[in-house]
């Protein structure tokens, strides 16, 4: 009896051992798949993040030849206008040396060369003749009378 007591308290704390055992590799395998679980969120995390990294680099790329872009047509408008500028302030020369001519009176012609500055590069036909209008001086007209001309 006495060996039967110590044989049923071998095998219970062998048993028992076992169960512990069991247990404790049931909870280190769950934990292990916690784990998994987390390093696999935190992999498609960093995977989004290189992504959007890369979007941003491309994007901020963009943004910068765009910049660039805009900034060389502001340099040429920049240059358009300073030559405008010049042109102009040529033109208000030349006006002002042909207007040295010109009469006081609104009744006497004035010269040729005031009207010649005047007109330059501002009406592609000074005359304002149009091909097929008829010959005569007149400028052509609309034969439509609801036209106005």
């Amino acid at each position: 009896m006495i060996l039967s007591k110590a044989k049923a308290a071998g095998l219970g704390a062998g048993l028992l051992l076992v169960i512990a055992t069991g247990a404790l590799i049931y909870w280190l395998n769950a934990e292990r798949d916690k784990l998994t679980a987390r390093v696999a969120t935190q992999a498609q995390q960093l995977s989004n993040a290189a992504q959007a990294n890369r979007e941003n680099l491309l994007a901020i790329d963009s943004l910068q030849a765009s910049i660039q872009w805009r900034d060389q047509k502001a340099q040429e408008r920049q240059q358009r206008l300073a030559q405008r500028e010049y042109e102009l302030a040529q033109v208000r020369g030349e006006l002002e040396e042909a207007m040295k001519d010109a009469p006081d009176c609104v009744n006497q012609p004035w010269p040729d060369a005031v009207f010649d500055i005047m007109r330059r590069d501002t009406v592609l036909d000074p005359n304002r003749v149009h091909p097929g209008a008829g010959t005569s001086e007149l400028p052509a007209t609309d034969p439509n009378p609801r036209a106005g001309g």
